[in-house]
């Protein structure tokens, strides 16, 4: 919609016109390229590959970290505003803040990918679906992705990993937090609020949000009202206890599908809660073990008009599920190796009408894994072997082996080579087989071109027994991704990524169509390192439509973000924010039924004390 908010609009040339005589800092380019290490990052830390922490330069896999100031920079609202930004990624945009959004990693589709928070599963299990428009991102310290299988680690994750990781207590003050609110076109509302700190050996962290709107297109009025919370107590010697609670309830009234003549809406609840132990036995082994549980409903209804009367629909899923996990880690020498087991119940059912149909199921799940990683200092060389078995009534079992290696010849070049056995669970009735995939990747990641960090991979992905709308056919989707990012010159950088994905059905040998074939991203981003910052965030998707006189996607999508920082009062900071999503009016989109919003304007304020 291109309707007005002339409030926010009037602000937003106000805010322009307050940074006109903001000059550039006299920074030397030469201390610029300093930061050069910041976005290498080769010794940041990440856990999800091997569930056994390891930096970034000993990664076999290809896998993408997204921090929490990031994802400030980027004006998101959900965990599918992140996602979208994300090289390989895709984000099916039903048109407004909220809405249901499909995703992709490298072409494997929403089923094939798992959802995680603090560990906790957020797909259905009954589905495999997960609804990454439904996670609110205030409260996410960090996101890891894994692109490509994580079943050595995880189980069922075909196509790739996005384990959300959410913040800790602060450690440096007693009391702090912050309190931000926005509002934009369509009345759409984001609330937010936070409380940190720790107290002696007791620390918290406490978060509330509001997301609602009504809609930018026909589609998308929504109600997102969520409750996050975390408690860390640090026990006398050594070792800690975490508690985390959350929950989140939402409205959709996803609108009317004019072909159909029809109308939907949704409305989705759910709760989990987790409960960690981690304690080091001594110098060279680390006991952790977690409880979680997690209660989850959607519900649906749906009504078309036929001869003059309206004609209902309705269906719910729901599951409540319960489990844990226990988990040694060992170092010793060249070692370092992870050693668990999991194990989850889950009670459901499904109901829909008409006609009236209840299905009701339970399942247990049991897995054991081992991952390994070994380190030759002296070559700079580093193995990751692994495997898991798993075992789940009624689908069977499955064992998913994966050897990784990662070789850094100089300290500014990682080489990578990467192949898994991985699986995926359709659907969770008897006489449905797991999904499976051989995969295998290679990579480079360098800084030896000068001012810049280089990512390539390359993915070949083999598919068996997917489901594909009803069909089971085996797949073939291979590919290439590459990525940069410039070293700030003038507090500017810019970032760039592109993928490219072949989609085959090996069974008749033709391209799979609605299956995105192309995918760019690209960023223009000034920091001035103490109160102004500003984005410029474009993407583009190459839909390769089955029916392209029904689908639009020659545009580029913009959105435009800017921060401005004030002193306020004590410690406080306030901070003026503005985001024009979608710059330029462009249209992409692979179906009319479903457009993404047109240009659309925020603007809100934020207190940090």
């Amino acid at each position: 919609m291109t309707g007005g908010f002339p409030t926010i609009r009037l602000l937003l040339i106000a805010f322009l016109l307050l940074l006109l005589p903001l000059r550039l800092p006299a920074l030397a380019v030469s201390e610029d390229l300093k930061t050069l290490e910041m976005y290498y990052e080769k010794d940041d830390l990440e856990v999800s590959a091997t569930r056994n922490p390891k930096p970034l330069s000993q990664s076999a896999e290809n896998i993408t970290i997204i921090t929490a100031a990031e994802i400030e920079m980027m004006g998101a609202h959900t965990l599918s505003d992140v996602l979208r930004n994300v090289s390989g990624i895709n984000i099916d945009d039903r048109g407004s803040v909220g809405t249901y959004s499909g995703i992709t990693i490298q072409g494997s589709g929403p089923t094939h990918i798992l959802i995680m928070i603090d560990g906790v599963m957020q797909n259905f299990l009954f589905t495999s679906d997960p609804d990454v428009s439904s996670i609110p991102v205030q409260q996410i310290e960090r996101i890891e992705i894994i692109k490509g299988p994580g079943s050595s680690s995880w189980g069922s994750s075909l196509g790739g990993v996005v384990n959300i990781v959410t913040k800790s207590p602060r450690e440096d003050r007693k009391v702090g937090g912050t309190l931000s609110a926005s509002i934009g076109e369509a009345t759409t509302r984001d609330l937010r609020g936070e409380l940190s700190g720790t107290l002696d050996r007791f620390g918290y962290y406490l978060n509330a949000g509001h997301l609602a709107g009504n809609g930018l297109s026909r589609y998308g009025g929504v109600e997102l009202n969520s409750l996050y919370s975390k408690f860390r107590l640090d026990l006398p010697e050594q070792g800690s206890l975490t508690l985390t609670v959350g929950c989140a309830t939402d409205r959709r009234q996803d609108g009317e599908v004019p072909s159909w003549d029809y109308t939907m809406n949704t409305h989705h609840r759910y709760l989990f809660s987790t409960m960690a132990f981690n304690y080091p036995l001594n110098e060279r082994l680390d006991l952790d073990i977690s409880l979680r549980g997690l209660l989850n409903r959607n519900h649906y209804s749906g009504s078309s008009i036929e001869n003059s009367s309206i004609v209902w629909d309705r269906s719910s899923l729901g599951e409540d599920s319960y489990g844990g996990s226990a988990k040694l880690t060992w170092r010793q020498g060249i070692q370092s190796i992870a050693v668990g087991l999991d194990y989850d119940h889950v009670d459901g059912e499904s109901w829909s009408e008409p006609p009236a149909n209840l299905l009701e199921f339970k399942s247990d799940k049991w897995g054991v894994f081992l991952n390994d990683i070994i380190y030759l200092r002296g070559a700079n060389l580093t193995f990751t072997p692994g495997v898991r078995y798993d075992r789940m009534n009624p689908i069977g079992d499955f064992t998913s082996p994966s050897l990784g290696v990662a070789w850094n010849p100089t300290d500014k070049i990682t080489l990578r080579a990467y192949g898994a056995h991985g699986y995926s669970l359709p659907i969770l009735l008897p006489g449905y087989s797991q999904e499976k995939v051989w995969t295998v990747q290679s990579g480079l990641e360098t800084t030896l071109i000068p001012y810049i960090w280089f990512k390539g991979t390359y993915f070949s992905n083999w598919l068996s027994d997917v489901d594909y709308y009803g069909t089971i056919e085996d797949q073939r989707k291979q590919g290439v991704e590459i990525e940069g990012k410039t070293v700030p010159v003038f507090n500017t950088s810019l970032s760039f990524g592109y993928t490219f994905i072949d989609a085959e059905n090996r069974d008749i040998g033709e391209t799979i169509k609605d299956n995105p074939r192309h995918l760019l991203k690209m960023g223009v981003h000034y920091d001035d390192r103490r109160s102004f910052r500003g984005s410029l965030l474009g993407r583009y998707v190459d839909w390769n439509a089955e029916d392209k006189t029904t689908s639009r996607y020659s545009a580029v999508l913009w959105d435009l973000n800017l921060e401005k920082k004030f002193s306020a009062f004590g410690d406080t900071e306030m901070e003026l924010f503005f985001n024009v999503h979608n710059l330029f009016n462009g249209a992409q989109y692979s179906w009319d039924e479903f457009k993404n919003a047109r240009r659309w304007v925020e603007g809100g304020i934020k207190f940090e004390f």
